[in-house]
């Protein structure tokens, strides 16, 4: 299943467990109505960016992975602040036993990416975070900093 069709689905299930309309979640999280609705629809070309899906993730105290539909079951990340994301991608991979020009060629995508990201130029994608959880095997709360 396309990564967009999948969060819709799971958006739709999400909001449904929480007895939220889109209009309630847009007043909560400040995310516009029709961002959501597009979202919700399934009819995006894209995913949110990283920025929403925290957002999200967080206000439905939910792991990424949950959220977006890779994972059926909801495991909660740790309380604490996560580390920015450019403070802890490179210590992430480093932690699962890569560095970043493996990673590079494990995933085809180039280094400039990582380095962009790391000096806060940039956040990756969600598929991108898929692609390199994936290969890392790690959720992609791990790679935000939001989990284990």
């Amino acid at each position: 299943m396309e990564l967009v069709t999948q969060f819709a689905e799971s958006l739709k299930d999400i909001l449904y467990d929480h007895k939220l309309s889109v209009e309630e979640l847009s007043k909560v999280t400040g995310i516009s109505r029709n961002r959501i609705y597009e979202w919700h629809s399934g009819k995006s070309k894209s995913v949110p960016s990283m920025k929403y899906i925290i957002i999200l993730a967080n206000y439905f105290n939910c792991s990424v992975d949950y959220l977006i539909g890779i994972e059926e079951t909801n495991y909660l990340p740790k309380p604490k602040p996560p580390p920015t994301f450019a403070s802890w991608f490179h210590i992430a991979v480093k932690n699962r036993g890569f560095n970043l020009h493996k990673l590079s060629k494990t995933i085809n995508m180039g280094t400039a990416n990582f380095y962009k990201w790391i000096n806060g130029k940039g956040d990756p994608s969600l598929d991108s975070l898929v692609r390199i959880s994936k290969v890392l095997d790690c959720s992609i709360d791990y790679l935000l900093g939001r989990g284990d």
